[in-house]
């Protein structure tokens, strides 16, 4: 199992940012703040400027994007991991069954009804699912908690899925387990070695972290050792996409994974690292022992767009902290407040209208009918019934999104499927805006402008 080693001497809290051998120009640099000298062991965000990190004795830190803010939580039990929906919407989980939940102002404990000691946390827009000793698995639909069949009594220290029907746990004695939205059932893993992390790309690209440098990835097919070069423990995993991943552990071990090897990159520090997460390719943070924090900033932090081949079509915002740019090739850019990074869209077509009602609640349109979701944690394909390319997106909330494009399509959104509806014209429709449901333009070529009124849509 898996120990954190007591620190005896008490460290200020360091976010420091390392020189590395990078060739994006990424580096660590230092900064400091006095706020703890508990071990922070789990990490989640969601946006550069709104992280959190969990840790022994009920220790909780909030980052700005400016400075590491201790915050109250009402606990003393040590806090393995923490997950959100959104900055608003947050949990971690620890010792002693205990889970917390943040709502934007303050945490509150949520009963879940076990004391076993939970140590991982993932979920999805319809639930949570956290793992712990004992081959604990319980799940959450967001009024009540239910206790899975995992099928193994071997600690479980991590989860992560790409959808609430493919999920993985993994942990002890090189236990992998996999939920098909219907049940758990195990995977070969081919060895003994202690899983500690877990992250994935797609449902076809998930790395696995443990003791004595074991890493390892399933393709879709089996789960197959990698070559990690390294005899360190590693306790997490984390990328921005299957070419980019980051594995930490002790003895400050950090490797990054370019999608061909991994490399060992300097961190400049000994002391254990035992969680990391990021909202970008440039920007990612570390948690350690005796409160240490890291944060590798890449080049693409300054206050213009990074340098990125290709064109950008459209932009919009919640704020000055989160504003979002789509382009081509997939292309989605992210404005935190500090400078812009380039987002993981999980698509290559070209992209021409964003719109969203919050940070946490975004679409994207494109070519050949794509339709693109962000719910504050990930960008998702939706199912548009089209192939048509749609060049605008707007709506009044977000079960009432209008999304307008070639041939004169018109689909609109009701916060479960996306319908096209009946319009008299074939004409190239670019834009789209109203006051409410009854009173609709949109705009395309040869001047053509239809409005939506009670009667349907009609050319004006």
């Amino acid at each position: 199992m898996r120990h954190i080693k007591t620190v005896s001497t008490l460290f200020y809290l360091l976010v420091l940012i390392f020189s590395v051998s990078r060739a994006d120009g990424a580096g660590w640099v230092p900064r400091l703040s006095g706020v703890t000298s508990a071990d922070m062991i789990g990490l989640w965000g969601s946006s550069t400027s709104d992280v959190f990190a969990v840790g022994k004795k009920g220790t909780i830190l909030h980052y700005d994007g400016a400075a590491w803010i201790s915050m109250s939580t009402g606990v003393s039990a040590d806090l393995w991991a923490v997950w959100g929906k959104s900055g608003q919407d947050v949990y971690a989980v620890g010792d002693g069954g205990v889970v917390l939940h943040f709502n934007g102002k303050e945490w509150d404990s949520l009963p879940c009804g076990t004391d076993a000691q939970l140590l991982g946390i993932w979920g999805t827009p319809e639930g949570l699912f956290v793992v712990g000793s004992g081959g604990t698995i319980l799940h959450y639909d967001g009024k009540k908690w239910e206790m899975m069949e995992s099928g193994t009594p071997s600690n479980l220290w991590a989860v992560w899925g790409s959808s609430s029907s493919d999920v993985f746990a993994v942990g002890d004695e090189g236990v992998i387990l996999h939920y098909d939205g219907h049940g758990w059932a195990p995977m070969r893993s081919g060895t003994s070695h202690q899983f500690l992390g877990v992250w994935g790309s797609s449902e076809n690209d998930v790395f696995a972290v443990g003791y004595r440098g074991a890493i390892h990835h399933y393709d879709g097919k089996g789960w197959v050792p990698m070559n990690s070069g390294a005899l360190a423990d590693f306790w997490s995993v984390w990328g921005s996409s299957g070419n980019d991943v980051y594995a930490v552990g002790s003895g400050g071990t950090v490797l990054h994974w370019d999608g061909t090897s991994w490399t060992r990159m300097a961190s400049g520090t000994s002391t254990d690292l035992w969680g990391i997460w990021g909202s970008s390719t440039g920007n990612v943070f570390a948690a350690g022992s005796g409160g240490l924090l890291l944060q590798l900033e890449g080049s693409g932090t300054s206050g213009t767009a990074p340098r990125e081949p290709g064109d950008l079509w459209a932009v919009w915002g919640s704020s000055n902290r989160h504003v979002f740019a789509v382009g081509s090739g997939g292309m989605i850019l992210h404005h935190d407040g500090r400078g812009w990074n380039r987002m993981n869209s999980n698509c290559t077509a070209r992209l021409m209208g964003v719109w969203g009602t919050s940070e946490n609640d975004v679409f994207a349109v494109g070519a050949r009918g794509i339709i693109l979701h962000f719910d504050g944690t990930e960008w998702k394909q939706m199912t548009s019934g089209t192939q048509l390319d749609l060049y605008s997106v707007w709506g009044f909330s977000p079960r009432d999104v209008y999304a307008v494009g070639s041939e004169g399509g018109i689909l609109h959104y009701d916060g479960s499927t996306w319908t096209r509806m009946t319009v008299n014209t074939q004409a190239g429709l670019m834009g789209i805006w109203g006051r409410n449901e009854n009173d609709l333009y949109a705009v395309g070529s040869g001047s053509t402008i239809l409005h939506l009124s009670g009667e349907g849509w009609r050319e004006r």
